[in-house]
């Protein structure tokens, strides 16, 4: 049973006048229903007296709205009863749901789930403006724990919002124990004030006016926004230098190749470029040699260049005993002639020096390290030390052809590897353009522009518009057939990146694991 209390959240005791006859609604029209208002220092309280163990991520959200967010959902585990934004308008009775012994949750309308859904792969979004539950009931728990798992990411739908908690619908064990009701129940309108999803006929509890206390209205300049576009624009047209013909690149690549579906086989060659890396050689067979995978099974290629230590010397010396163990071991060397001190590798204005001779070593191990024997291709930074023994069999299990694991320098830290990410603003606009250099696309994260893996460990598989290299895993007829890492602008974007938005272009699925780490050395 639902227990008869309506809860409702604000930062003061001190409701705004436009939201008060909302509010008064739920008591007016449920007169047997005893409406408690939390004020952000009576929730803390509440967090700290009942919730201890979650006190410091609680207090650790940046933000009123997401610490409302937790609080609401701790509110509903610990006394049940109903919560309502103080923002939505009740219809009528709450006697209908006052008998429910499984949690009460609505759809947001469906002019809400595109893009935030399908950019993240799920299949709708479930609305936590208004949402009720028995006391007690496990899957808060489970909602709080991906919310600790979460609580890095940078958007607060993702969280503590309308994703985190879709998330944890979708993958609540017990899914006959939550009611999914249609958007009309608690919220039939949406931000435009239309009914998507139909009004005759459906059962209807309450309204959302949508005021949106917690969104940051942008200042638009629309005169200003223009000329700097302008300008922007034309500096990349100046400065932009050689780029790739997107028709005749994705024309190049063999369309038996990209239509095929996933190998079947087991034979995985993995793919490792190295410079200057002769501390890292050692342990990096012996991470190699702790996969789950017959070495019958594996073929090592390697390829060297430009190193001013003994990188080539240890990988021969430390090759020559085990060489018989493997299905093969290639050795490879190659010079692109670039080089950049450690203090300014991450630099923006080398980037596409730096990444151009990169992908210059990766297609070199294409085209002198896979042949038709190859099932599976793995690619692995030689300084990333630490990854489980089943991380290849994890990442096929996507179904995927490119898939690639959460690269970080600490277990749960945020991520290393940021060129893996979700394409969430594609706008052509003046930040987009200010955001080129030497015709490279390279917005900060903070840019709100893309989505990462830490951003998205409230799922287990999620589609992703681009791959980093750290680890990655390519169904090989890809490469042979023709697939390569840009090294010079594909859509503005080169090497492992121009790569991801190339195989998304022609329509191949990739998938990215934001819960299964592998660890790059932390320098």
């Amino acid at each position: 049973m639902i227990p008869r209390i309506i809860h409702q959240t604000w930062k003061s005791d001190l409701i705004p006048e436009m939201f008060q006859a909302w509010c008064d609604s739920w008591s007016d029209l449920n007169p047997g229903w005893d409406r408690q208002m939390w004020s952000d220092r009576r929730l803390l309280e509440f967090v700290a007296e009942h919730y201890p163990d979650f006190l410091e991520l609680y207090c650790s959200l940046p933000s009123g709205v997401m610490r409302a967010d937790a609080g609401r959902y701790m509110l509903l585990h610990h006394f049940g009863g109903l919560y309502a934004d103080i923002d939505t308008e009740c219809l009528g009775s709450l006697d209908a749901i006052a008998a429910e012994t499984r949690i009460v949750l609505s759809l947001e309308p469906s002019t809400h789930w595109h893009p935030i859904a399908s950019q993240r792969g799920m299949p709708y979004l479930v609305f936590n403006g208004i949402m009720a539950s028995p006391a007690r009931h496990p899957f808060w728990l489970h909602v709080l724990e991906l919310m600790r798992r979460n609580f890095r990411a940078r958007n607060v739908i993702d969280a503590t919002g309308p994703c985190l908690l879709t998330a944890a619908q979708l993958s609540f064990p017990d899914r006959s124990a939550i009611r999914l009701a249609p958007s009309p129940l608690f919220n039939g309108r949406d931000r435009h004030g239309n009914e998507p999803d139909g009004a005759d006929g459906a059962e209807r509890i309450a309204r959302h006016h949508w005021a949106g206390t917690w969104l940051k209205t942008p200042r638009k300049h629309p005169v200003l926004n223009a000329l700097k576009k302008e300008f922007r624009r034309l500096r990349y047209l100046l400065t932009r230098g050689d780029r790739l013909d997107p028709v005749r690149t994705r024309a190049a690549v063999d369309q038996k190749a990209i239509k095929a579906a996933p190998s079947a086989g087991d034979n995985i060659v993995i793919l490792i470029p190295l410079r200057d890396a002769a501390q890292h050689v050692a342990p990096c067979f012996a991470q190699i040699a702790r996969l789950d995978i017959p070495p019958e099974r594996i073929k090592l290629v390697f390829c060297e260049g430009d190193s001013k230590d003994d990188s080539w010397e240890r990988l021969n010396a430390l090759v020559a005993p085990i060489r018989s163990k493997y299905r093969d071991v290639i050795l490879l060397q190659k010079s692109v002639g670039t080089r950049f001190a450690h203090s300014v590798r991450w630099k923006n204005h080398v980037q596409r020096a730096r990444r151009s001779g990169i992908a210059k070593i990766r297609n070199h191990l294409i085209e002198h390290g896979i042949d038709a024997s190859d099932d599976w291709a793995l690619w692995i930074d030689v300084d990333v030390w630490r990854y489980p023994s089943d991380v290849v069999s994890r990442l096929k299990a996507t179904g995927a052809r490119i898939a690639v694991p959460h690269c970080v320098l600490r277990p749960g830290g945020p991520c290393f590897d940021y060129n893996t990410f979700i394409t969430v603003n594609a706008e052509r606009d003046h930040a987009y353009y200010r955001d080129l250099q030497h015709g490279v696309y390279m917005p900060p994260v903070s840019r709100g522009r893309r989505l990462y893996l830490d951003d998205l460990r409230h799922s287990e598989v999620v589609p992703l518009d681009s791959v980093g290299g750290t680890m990655l895993l390519v169904d090989a007829a890809l490469h042979r057939g023709g697939l390569r890492f840009p090294e010079v602008p594909y859509e503005g974007l080169i090497e492992t990146e121009g790569f991801g938005r190339l195989a998304r272009d022609l329509g191949i699925h990739i998938a990215g694991l934001p819960n299964v780490e592998v660890l790059h050395v932390p320098w």
